[in-house]
Order: structure tokens, then C-alpha cells, then sequence
């Protein structure tokens, strides 16, 4: 009894923390050192992204295309799709080709991922390849009691990281399958100890080929429910030899409706799931993007709210959590999403003047520019102010004119950002008789 309430004050203090970090200022929020700023690219996106079925130039000029808006984004990670049914987008001696890159099933003349990889690193992204391991058709899966699916797992992981210069391998959340009668005849342990199996596997695989290169799993949000279809994250969390970083999903707000009651459901799952990591395995977040700005009538934050992201982002940096994977790519860019997204920018954008102090005399003019990052905050407004317009005043566009003698402070702000820079006015120089 005393370890449950134990873990359940522990648990309570999780969750005071997180929500406090919600109300803290833009320099706290900072505060948190994000090591991953991750994406997903899925299967699914594939066409929107001019990546199925192209030719070798235009497959190119399309995934520089995307690394090049991922960059952007301020992302420094992306998990993209290359295993999602029993298949593969690059020339496999385990598995046929993803119908996803090519729509025939048909070999391509050139090397889908080898491509991506390339225009990856070419960006300073790191690339981890994202598999599922046992899905082959929405209804269909690989057994995973089965010898045989864990070698063929193990085998198209050992291809990829021998084959390509991969950062790391990523697997999904799709373990145990909930919709075939036959599987859930088996018991919940021995779920457990059949994908345990197949992820030390791998693990060993990953590692045997290079300890630099990382091996990760981003679970389902609900631990119960991880649980229920064989993703031992207890173990994961607590014992050496299965993963090097976890991403679990944490797809809800923080004014998600349960039995009927406001639940403040990011902030309680983001403090479990911390309470269970008692290895201090690298912990990264996964964000729902895709439901930003929509109308869910089980958490109606989203559509109410366009700060969830933001909120989230510094719920992450108050605790031990050392990143983040927003789900998807594609929603960076759409409508729906756009309020989200000019948040999240800002929450983790900088702000840098040209300069930081400057002597005018009076009657001199200087331009002092402002930069914002990541590069999709260029272009935005930001707004000029001085300190005392009298000493010297500053346009819409950084402009500033010295017009007495004094000290004054010009400020650069772009929503929660700002910066400064201390301007000293001198007379004018007299004129030599």
C-alpha cells in the first residue's frame, strides 16, 4: 500500500508541475534544452509530396523540396515511412516494393531511399527509418509468436542499416493486432513476451551493425492499452538491451472529455508516462498535429484552442523529457492548422538583431535588421518600438533617425519574442572654424 501511494503522490506532483509550465513566461519556457524537434513523414503522404511513381528527377527535386520545408520547420529529426506492409521503398531482398512509391509494385530505376537519406543529412537532419513490424494489410498481420516474423523483421532491419546510412530504425505503435479473434485468445503476458523478443532482437541488430546508430518506438499514448497489445513499455522503460529513446503518442488536450468531465489528459498521460521512466531513457513526445484546429467532439481544446502545441512544447521542456515528433508532415501546411502552427514556430523561434548597441549622432540614421528563425518566420511582422522617441525614433521597418543627445532602447518583438539594442546618441560633431 505504500508503494501505491507513493506512486500516486509521485504521480500528483507530475502532473502540478506540468501544468504550471503552462503558465510560464516565454524565457522559462526556454528554459528546457529540446534535443529532438522531430516529424513524421507516413506511407499516406507520399503523393501529396510528388514522391510516388515519379521519375529520378522529379523524385529529387521533390524530396530536396521536402527536407528543405522540414528544415524550415525547425526540425532536426524526421522518421519517414519505409517498411509500412510488409514492404519497402527501396530495393529489397526480403520484401516487394511499397505500392505507396510504386503503384505497380514494379522495381524503380533508381533507389527511393538512398535519395532521402541523402537530401536528409544534406539539411542537417537525422534520418530514422520507419517501420512497422507486423502489419502486412489493415486486416492482415505477421504472427508475432512466430520464429519466422521475427526473423523476417530482424532481416529487412539488418538490410537497412547495413545498406544505407541510416541514424537509427524507428517501429510504430501497431504490436498485437485488436481485430482478429484468434489473437486475443492470447494472453496479455505472453503478448508481452513475444514482442519482447522481437524488440531485444532488433535492438541487438541495430547495435551489432554500430552503437551510434539508435533504435526507438513510439507506443500508443494509453500505457493500459500499450499493455493490452504486447508493448512491454515498463520494461522498455526500466531494463537495458530493448530501446535508446521512446516517443509515446500523446494525442489529447488538455480539455479532453472523459465520463463526461473536462480532463486535463495531456498533462496526466505526459506525467505517467515520466513516472514509469525510471531508466531516464531519452523520452521525446509525440505531438497530434493532425488534429489541430479541428472539431473533435471528445476534446473539443483543439478547435477551442490554437495553443495547445505551444502549451504542450513547454510542458515538455519543464520535465525530463528531451524532445518532441509532431504527427504529420503534411499538417505543417494546411489551413485547418496554420494558428497551431504560427505557434508552435514562435514557441520554438529566436529573434537576432544585426546589432545589440549602436552610437548615432544626432541627425544620423542606421538600420538595425531583425532575423527570425526557423526560416518559415521570415517574412513575418515585427514590430519596432523605442523607448523615448524624443532621443530617437524608430520606423515600421527598423529604421532608426537620432534626433537629441541620450540613451534609448529599441525594441524587436514578434510575438512572446524580443530582443533589444541600446542606442547612444552623441551631439552633432562641430564644424572646424
Amino acid at each position: 500500500m505504500k508503494t501505491y501511494w507513493k506512486r500516486i503522490l509521485m504521480l500528483s506532483l507530475l502532473i502540478f508541475m506540468a501544468l504550471a509550465a503552462v503558465n510560464t513566461d516565454h524565457t522559462t519556457a526556454q528554459a528546457g534544452s529540446l534535443s529532438v524537434k522531430g516529424v513524421w513523414v507516413s506511407c499516406f503522404e507520399y503523393a501529396d509530396l510528388g514522391l510516388n511513381d515519379k521519375s529520378e528527377y522529379e523524385f529529387r527535386t521533390n524530396a530536396n523540396r521536402l527536407f528543405s520545408n522540414i528544415k524550415a520547420n525547425g526540425c532536426n529529426t524526421v522518421y519517414f515511412h519505409v517498411r509500412s506492409y510488409d514492404d519497402a521503398i527501396y530495393p529489397s531482398s526480403v520484401t516487394g516494393w511499397s505500392k505507396r512509391i510504386s503503384k505497380s509494385g514494379a522495381a524503380l530505376p533508381y533507389d527511393p531511399l538512398k535519395i532521402l537519406i541523402d537530401y536528409s543529412h544534406k539539411y542537417g537532419i537525422q534520418f530514422h527509418a520507419w517501420m512497422n513490424p507486423y502489419r502486412v494489410t489493415q486486416k492482415k498481420v505477421l504472427d508475432p509468436a512466430s520464429e519466422a516474423t521475427v526473423n523476417r523483421i530482424v532481416a529487412q532491419v539488418k538490410e537497412i542499416v547495413n545498406k544505407y546510412n541510416v541514424d537509427g530504425i524507428h517501429f510504430d505503435d501497431y504490436f498485437y493486432p485488436t481485430n482478429e479473434k484468434k489473437y486475443n485468445k492470447v494472453k496479455k503476458a505472453d503478448r508481452m513476451n513475444h514482442v519482447n523478443k522481437m524488440v531485444r532482437r532488433v535492438y541487438q541488430t541495430v547495435k551489432a551493425k554500430s552503437s551510434r546508430l539508435k533504435f526507438g518506438i513510439s507506443p500508443a499514448g494509453g500505457i493500459d492499452y500499450c499493455e493490452n497489445i504486447g508493448a512491454d513499455i515498463k520494461t522498455w522503460m526500466s531494463q537495458k538491451g530493448y530501446i535508446d529513446y521512446i516517443i509515446p503518442q500523446i494525442y489529447w488536450s488538455d480539455e479532453y472529455i472523459m465520463e463526461g468531465k473536462k480532463t486535463a489528459l495531456f498533462s496526466e498521460r505526459l506525467a505517467e508516462w515520466r513516472s514509469y521512466n525510471v531508466n531516464d531513457v531519452p523520452m521525446y513526445i509525440g505531438i497530434a498535429l493532425y488534429k489541430a484546429g479541428q472539431s473533435l467532439k471528445e476534446d473539443p481544446g483543439w478547435r477551442k484552442r490554437n495553443n495547445n502545441i505551444s502549451s504542450q512544447l513547454a510542458q515538455i521542456r519543464a520535465g525530463n523529457s528531451e524532445g518532441y515528433v509532431l504527427f504529420s508532415y503534411v499538417n505543417l501546411y494546411q489551413s485547418v492548422s496554420s494558428k497551431e502552427v504560427t505557434g508552435y514556430l514562435t514557441s520554438i523561434g529566436s529573434l537576432k538583431l544585426n546589432r545589440k548597441k549602436k552610437t548615432l549622432r544626432v541627425g544620423k540614421k542606421f538600420q538595425l535588421r531583425a532575423t527570425l528563425s526557423p526560416a518559415r518566420l521570415k517574412g513575418r511582422k515585427v514590430k519596432w518600438k523605442s523607448s523615448n522617441k524624443k532621443v530617437a525614433a524608430v520606423t515600421k521597418t527598423g529604421k532608426i533617425k537620432a534626433k537629441k543627445k541620450g540613451k534609448v532602447t529599441i525594441y524587436a518583438s514578434y510575438g512572446k519574442l524580443t530582443k533589444k539594442c541600446v542606442i547612444k546618441v552623441l551631439a552633432k560633431k562641430k564644424k572646424k572654424k
